[in-house]
């Protein structure tokens, strides 16, 4: 014999309900009608009972809505975002709440307060209230990174502000940066002379040290808005040389407010925050400051950092990480072209490998020089030059691209057959530098701020500069790989 149990409630509580359902003339077994509003300065569910009997219960004490549907842009992931706007006690206030976390309600008490209540069951009803009453939402698209984005039929380049286009500045895109990113911001001279009076106060940039160390650094700020390079820069010297100055003149080709006293980044953050702005600074060049060790007890973890910083820059692979969800999300591998600074350089052959390291020594640089190119990059000139740059890009985007790629295919196969080359990845650094500053020489002359002549001579000039590079590179190779250091002992005893 089989037996089913089934819970219909205690007697009292049956009769109850029959009794209620019975005094407001609802049939057995129909279903109210149910709908949202809002009486006064709540949120209350109103049941159509039937014979025209209403049943009003509050959801919560206090009304919201969704005013605005935000899809974030990442590029490689997106995101969605409600902007709230919302009424407590006569006060109205207006939050972002993202919303994977909006159905759970939990941000209501830390967006509004101990004052805020849901009544005990409602939670699931005030949420479906704030979507019911919100009515039409206006959707919006915010980017979250820099660097390039394709709008149909159009690349743009996304900064602090709006973007660049193919002919001018576009205001109209809503970009959302982290703080240290806000001041990422290029500007479109005016007229030509204005155009060609930036690109040659950029171009004075090379006065202010030599070739060895100015080309390098110019030509990466240059190349950094092409993206995907698997290097970084590494400018190194005792303190005093004003290597700092010098990498703020290339970071304000990006932001004229970004001078030596506000870079955007430094080794005293933790290696998930600069990661995480590598990422979010696509296609730009990101300074990180002042790699110091001490010879304290600290010094593991600030080695920690720029290892971990200059390998995912170099194998485009940053660290996996796990959602509060338990599953895993994509790696944030670096994408910007990273410009450090140090007193010392990172141990390490291979981590030396993946750095393009130029030194400055005392009285390298020309401290008048240096004074002029700070006071042009402080009224903006540097950032026009690079504005320029980016619309001149902008309407031959893919093109260049392509070129870029064959080009650097071809330097680097004719580079790899100098035997003095010491390490594998210097051929494609050289490459990659070397052929970002043939597309800034294109683009210079092309706006007429340099002649063929002129271009032909920097060219020259950029090829012997690579060399001194190299050379250099070797020595640092050396210094840091055991097998060569004891191949030099044994020369030396042998001597």
């Amino acid at each position: 014999m089989k037996f089913r149990m089934i819970w219909v409630g205690s007697e009292g509580d049956r009769n109850e309900s029959a009794l209620a359902r019975e005094r407001m003339g609802l049939a057995p077994g129909a279903r109210a009608h149910l709908r949202y509003e809002q009486r006064g300065a709540e949120m209350v569910r109103r049941e159509e009972l039937g014979n025209g009997l209403v049943r009003f219960t509050p959801l919560a004490n206090f009304c919201a809505r969704i005013v605005r549907d935000i899809v974030c842009d990442g590029d490689t992931e997106y995101r969605r975002d409600f902007c709230i706007e919302a009424e407590l006690a006569g006060q109205r206030v207006t939050f972002v709440v993202p919303a994977a976390e909006f159905s759970g309600m939990n941000w209501v008490l830390r967006q509004l307060g101990p004052q805020a209540i849901i009544y005990p069951g409602q939670q699931q009803h005030a949420r479906a209230a704030i979507q019911s009453l919100s009515g039409p939402i206006q959707q919006e698209r915010v980017f979250t990174h820099l660097g390039w984005t394709k709008a149909e039929p159009d690349w743009v380049y996304l900064q602090a502000g709006g973007a660049v286009g193919p002919s001018r500045t576009l205001a109209d895109y809503q970009v959302r940066l982290p703080a240290p990113l806000q001041h990422f911001r290029t500007y479109v001279p005016a007229d030509r002379g204005e155009l060609v009076r930036a690109v040659r106060s950029s171009l004075r940039l090379l006065s202010v040290a030599p070739d060895r160390i100015t080309l390098p650094l110019l030509a990466a700020v240059y190349r950094a808005p092409f993206g995907s390079v698997d290097f970084s820069l590494f400018l190194t010297g005792h303190t005093g040389t004003f290597k700092t100055a010098l990498a703020a003149l290339c970071q304000q080709h990006f932001g004229a407010t970004m001078d030596a006293s506000h870079l955007p980044a430094n080794f005293a953050s933790t290696a998930n925050a600069l990661e995480e702005l590598a990422f979010t600074a696509k296609d730009a060049l990101l300074v990180v400051d002042d790699f110091a060790p001490t010879g304290g007890v600290g010094d593991n973890a600030l080695y920690a950092v720029a290892e971990r910083l200059f390998r995912a820059a170099g194998n485009h692979q940053g660290r996996g990480r796990m959602s509060s969800q338990r599953r895993l999300s994509g790696s944030r591998s670096p994408r910007a072209l990273i410009l450090a600074t140090g007193e010392e350089v990172p141990r390490g052959h291979s981590l030396r490998a993946r750095l393009l390291i130029v030194d400055v020594k005392p009285r390298d640089v020309d401290r008048g020089v240096l004074s002029e190119c700070q006071r042009a990059a402080n009224e903006g000139l540097f950032a026009a030059a690079m504005g320029a740059y980016l619309v001149w890009i902008a309407a031959r985007h893919e093109q260049l691209q392509e070129w870029l790629r064959e080009r650097v295919a071809e330097l680097r196969s004719r580079a790899q057959r100098d035997s003095a080359l010491v390490h594998a990845r210097l051929p494609t650094t050289l490459a990659e530098l070397q052929s970002g500053w043939k597309i800034w020489l294109r683009f210079a002359i092309e706006i007429g701020a340099i002649t063929s002549a002129e271009a032909k001579q920097l060219q020259q000039r950029f090829s012997k500069a690579l060399q001194q590079v190299a050379a250099n590179q070797a020595r640092y190779h050396q210094a840091s790989d055991p097998a060569l250091r004891f191949l030099v002992s044994i020369t030396d005893c042998a001597g």
